[in-house]
């Protein structure tokens, strides 16, 4: 009997440590859900420093701040979908958020042309200065929440820049009867403008075309030429800042509408975070980039003040013809005129 009692008691103590412990996995289980995963995807490859890396801060910024509630997984380098493709499949919700380029994105949104307008900005720190004072807010916001997309950011990506295989660029003559691989519709015209024949295309797709034949020349971006070794394919490097381009932060609306308000408000103050990095790292970059493509073998060229008046005559047909694609277009570069 004494036995049975026994057994029956180390059950009983048994089943209550049992008890205790699945309790405890339980209550440990409510207190750390499971993270909030989110997918972002850029086009970018890993030598695109000054995009990346904010980026990747980003993301840990807001994942620390949130407690590891919230983790980002980044693809790179077109892993998921290509420069192009990116707004899109945010749009969907194929993926959750990136960081597309508003250059590429001007036939959705014609209104995000206004970063392209030839010599509109003097330098990347005025430009960004017009960005964080709301020049978007004029309607640009408005028209990514009609295509499913919440904004958190906006960073100048840059000057851009032209590059030629055969011969230098000094003057608007110097683009007659070349094709040139431009980015946008904007840019397009512009170098329709100046006498070249322009094909729109990624970077991605510059390399071989410039190898090939298929283009003369490009006008990119100077991270572009370095990130993409064009320096091995063309020989002559004209540094206009002719106009210039952004990245901008965007989520999926039904992503973000599912998130907490106190996660979404981490993100927003991170996202302005990585605006502003993007700047920091876009100027140091740029002041050592033309060093880099002269050590490369590339001739570089810096306009002189008349050169540069003769492309922005040559060029200014440009904002009519902009004008004619977004009737309230005016707003916009009235609102930038501060920032020239």
């Amino acid at each position: 009997m004494k036995t049975k009692w026994k057994c029956l008691f180390v059950l009983t103590v048994i089943a209550f440590v049992l008890a205790m412990g699945s309790g405890l996995y339980y209550s440990q289980a409510i207190a750390k859900p499971k993270p909030i995963q989110l997918i972002f995807s850029t086009y970018w490859p890993t030598s695109y420093t000054y995009f990346v890396e904010p980026i990747e801060n980003f993301a840990k910024k807001v994942e620390k701040r949130t407690n590891g509630r919230v983790k980002i997984k980044i693809f790179h380098s077109g892993q998921l979908f290509k420069g192009k493709e990116e707004f899109a499949a945010c749009e969907r919700g194929d993926i959750d958020m990136t960081a597309p380029l508003d250059i590429y994105m001007t036939g959705v949104i014609p209104e995000l042309g206004i970063s392209s307008l030839p010599f509109l900005f003097s330098d990347n720190e005025r430009f960004q200065k017009c960005l964080d004072d709301g020049l978007w807010n004029l309607g640009i916001k408005k028209k990514l929440l009609e295509h499913n997309l919440v904004f958190l950011g906006v960073a100048s990506g840059g000057g851009y820049q032209v590059y030629s295989k055969k011969s230098p660029v000094y003057l608007p003559k110097d683009f007659e009867g070349k094709a040139w691989g431009v980015s946008g519709s904007t840019a397009s015209k512009a170098c329709a403008l100046l006498g070249g024949s322009p094909t729109t295309m990624s970077s991605g797709e510059l390399y071989m075309a410039l190898q090939r034949g298929t283009i003369d020349g490009c006008t990119r971006p100077l991270i572009t030429g370095l990130g993409r070794k064009l320096y091995e394919t063309v020989k002559y490097l004209t540094v206009t800042n002719m106009y210039y381009y952004t990245s901008f932060l965007i989520i999926n609306k039904k992503t973000w509408d599912s998130l907490p308000k106190d996660i979404q408000e981490i993100m927003v103050q991170a996202g302005k975070e990585r605006d502003k990095e993007q700047l920091q790292k876009l100027i140091a970059y740029e002041k050592n980039a033309v060093k880099t493509y002269q050590e490369k073998g590339v001739e570089v060229h810096l306009p002189t003040p008349k050169e540069l008046a003769e492309f922005k005559k040559a060029i200014m047909p440009v904002y009519d013809w902009w004008y004619g694609l977004v009737p309230n277009g005016k707003k916009y570069t009235d609102f930038a005129k501060p920032y020239q």
